[in-house]
């Protein structure tokens, strides 16, 4: 199957799970991110707000902060994202609709970045929104990179391109890939 008529099933499938199922499989999510070992010892974060249904960001961006963690979000400028930390909790719509900090300092030293993603595979493989954001972002950066995902957006076997970054985890309901 080509990967657009791919991303297309799974936007559909994440747009049809109701409220309920999207707050009951997001807290799976979230509890199995936190057994992580190092989520506890790292202190720099950058994390996106989820929209349409993606697994909710909020609840771990609120434990986080609980946490005493450092939360930096993506703003988008041209074709970069910015890792910015909100000074204050103004928040506005962005270009693809996302909640991005109005007033902000750029966060210098990422320690670990939760990616968004609308499939992968087994092999930490992921597959975006198609605009390349993230790859970019990430290209030259030594952090560790998570993605959440609900377990029918694990597919078999994606082709990346050269361009295309893995991830160092996929955190799933059910599984920690």
């Amino acid at each position: 199957m080509l990967i657009n008529d791919l991303r297309k099933i799974i936007k559909e499938k994440r747009l049809n799970l109701s409220k309920i199922e999207v707050e009951n499989l997001s807290k799976m999510i979230e509890n199995n991110l936190f057994t992580l070992d190092f989520i506890s010892k790292k202190t720099n974060f950058f994390i996106y707000n989820s929209i349409k249904n993606e697994v909710d960001t909020l609840p771990i961006i609120k434990r986080l902060k609980t946490e005493k963690k450092a939360i930096s979000y993506p703003v988008v400028i041209g074709e970069n994202l910015i890792p910015a930390i909100p000074k204050t909790n103004e928040f506005e719509r962005g270009n693809f609709g996302v909640l991005e900090p109005k007033n902000y300092s750029i966060m210098r030293d990422i320690e670990v970045v939760i990616v968004p993603l609308l499939l992968c595979d087994a092999q930490k493989n992921r597959v975006g929104y198609g605009k390349g954001y993230y790859d970019r972002f990430l290209a030259d950066k030594n952090v560790i990179k998570i993605g959440l995902a609900y377990d029918f957006q694990v597919v078999d076997g994606i082709n990346p391109n050269p361009w295309d970054i893995k991830l160092d985890y996929i955190v799933t309901p059910t599984k920690i890939i």
